[in-house]
């Protein structure tokens, strides 16, 4: 079973008509000068006429960010064992009626052209394997405040990555004075992951700080805005890759890299 895969019209119309059924509940997320992130529940969807609808009510009493006709936003809601993620455009905000006397404000959303699909075991947590190091640098801002870090001064931590999904990581830093930091800040987070591959780059927020069982300083990441991103799709499947072999090697099914008995 492929646990990264794009889906096809057929199949991710079924999916969105289940969503539909259970008003399932959608993380939404948009990008404006910082990202943000909310909750909202599927109530319509029309594959002829190339819609769906969300309700744009507060959710657990947080107020949602207004949307506006042609905004990019990402989604992402759970299927069954599957994270289902696409990228889509505001269309059109208004009310929707749940019968003759109720209605609730909500907003259309353009059918999406490419549907993601993955297990939803890739966002388990997946630990790091003794003998295996891959490292972070992590920074305030962003991937944008690092390309604009020639103006300013960016201050860096680096650190171990101690368990990895593709939701996230857990790193260990290299220091013993906690990074300043605010909770659900944007931070950018560079991974050296174990494909022999360039780093990956990509936007995160700050989880908070919290000791590893050796007491030392570590800091929880979510990865956000790759449903909007370009190359997200690409990313998630890299991702997931490492995450597998990860996997893998925890279990003692993946070789490990060997010394050489070459001798010069």
């Amino acid at each position: 079973m492929n646990p990264n895969r794009v889906l096809s019209g057929r199949q991710y119309a079924e999916i969105l008509d289940y969503a539909v059924r259970e008003h399932a509940l959608a993380v939404i997320t948009i990008h404006d000068d910082d990202w943000k992130t909310f909750k909202c529940r599927f109530l319509e969807r029309d594959a002829n006429r190339r819609f769906f609808v969300l309700d744009h009510e507060p959710f657990q009493g947080k107020q949602l960010p207004d949307l506006t006709p042609g905004m990019y936003t990402g989604i992402s809601f759970r299927h069954k064992n599957r994270k289902i993620m696409f990228a889509t455009v505001v269309e059109a905000r208004g009310r929707f009626a749940l019968d003759e006397k109720t209605s609730v404000v909500a907003v259309r959303y353009r059918w999406p052209e490419s549907v993601t699909e993955l297990q939803r075991r890739a966002y388990y947590r997946t630990p790091v394997p003794t003998g295996t190091n891959l490292m972070a640098n992590l920074w305030p801002g962003g991937v944008r405040a690092r390309a604009a870090s020639q103006n300013r001064t960016l201050s860096v931590s680096t650190g171990q990555v101690l368990d990895l999904s593709c939701g996230g990581t857990f790193v260990r830093l290299a220091q013993t004075t906690p990074p300043v930091w605010t909770a659900d800040q944007t931070i950018g987070i560079e991974l050296f992951l174990p494909d022999g591959r360039a780093p990956l780059t990509v936007d995160a927020y700050y989880r908070g700080t919290r000791p590893d069982t050796e007491g030392n300083l570590c800091v929880a990441v979510q990865f956000v805005g790759l449903e909007l991103a370009v190359d997200g799709p690409l990313v998630l499947q890299r991702l997931n890759r490492c995450v597998q072999r990860l996997h893998r090697l925890n279990k003692g099914t993946e070789p490990r890299n060997s010394q050489s008995r070459f001798q010069g």
